[in-house]
């Protein structure tokens, strides 16, 4: 090969690495005046506006993240107010018979100590309201102050014992709970009043009555419950010195049974 001939080989060389050197320091970057096609335009002194540049200009939104997630709390809140839950009753009286057998004392008259057996037989209208009829049955004597009376100052004191009773009755429940034993078991309770009329029998004679209570029931099971009762027994007594207005007030002790043993709901859950 001819010494001019690897002259120009030698020259060929130097240019293209030349060219590829400069080709790899080109910067492949955009700037603002690239995009636009032109100048770029600095944005207004008071940072609003759009710059200059036509439909191709690139304009970015910005976002308050405090205010959008307060409006995100404020719907939430505003869902959960729309939230309405509403426990069932774990126990219902509604359309059942209750069969109450109650064990008693009179509380009132310390002359006569009186044991009362006797109870109420209700049906239940609604879960609040209730009528039926009550009734007992009552074995007394005359106490020791009784005898007392008599020897410390020779009087007789007048006295009727209370054989029997019975009346009809209505029933109404304003207060209705609940509370948890030994942190497990659920026992519903309520407070009734209830208002009677009926008869009552004394070893005197037989007087029309009116009768005013209350009492508390323990529900133990759908069908199964505890109840104290308190219930005055007002009549008119008439003693060989005259007549005298009677409180018969007596506490008493029983349970109670529920008919049909066994509910069921008949709304949603």
């Amino acid at each position: 090969m001819s010494l001019s001939v690897c002259s120009k080989l030698v020259v060929l060389s130097v240019v293209l690495t030349a060219g590829l050197a400069q080709a790899q320091d080109t910067d492949m970057t955009f700037s603002p005046e690239d995009l636009q096609g032109g100048d770029a335009q600095q944005p207004p002194a008071d940072g609003q506006g759009a710059p200059a540049g036509g439909d191709d200009s690139l304009n970015f939104d910005v976002i308050d993240t405090d205010k959008a997630a307060a409006e995100i709390e404020r719907d939430r809140k505003a869902e959960l107010d729309l939230i309405r839950v509403i426990q069932r009753r774990p126990f219902l009286r509604r359309q059942r018979v209750e069969v109450s057998p109650l064990l008693g004392t009179n509380i009132n008259d310390p002359l006569v100590q009186s044991f009362v057996a006797g109870g109420n037989l209700n049906y239940h209208i609604t879960e609040v309201m209730a009528v039926g009829v009550y009734g007992g049955y009552s074995l007394g004597s005359e106490s020791d102050l009784f005898d007392k009376v008599i020897e410390d100052y020779e009087l007789f004191p007048e006295v009727a014992q209370v054989q029997w009773y019975a009346g009809v009755q209505f029933q109404y429940v304003p207060v209705y709970g609940k509370f948890a034993m030994f942190n497990s078991w659920i026992i519903p309770w309520d407070i009734y009043a209830v208002l009677g009329a009926g008869y009552t029998k004394t070893e005197l004679d037989g007087h029309p009555t009116l009768a005013a209570g209350v009492g508390n029931r323990f529900f133990m099971s759908r069908w199964f419950n505890l109840c104290f009762e308190l219930r005055d027994s007002i009549y008119n007594e008439s003693y060989p010195s005259g007549s005298e207005l009677v409180n018969n007030l007596v506490f008493s002790a029983g349970v109670g049974f529920f008919l049909p043993p066994d509910f069921e709901y008949t709304t949603l859950k």
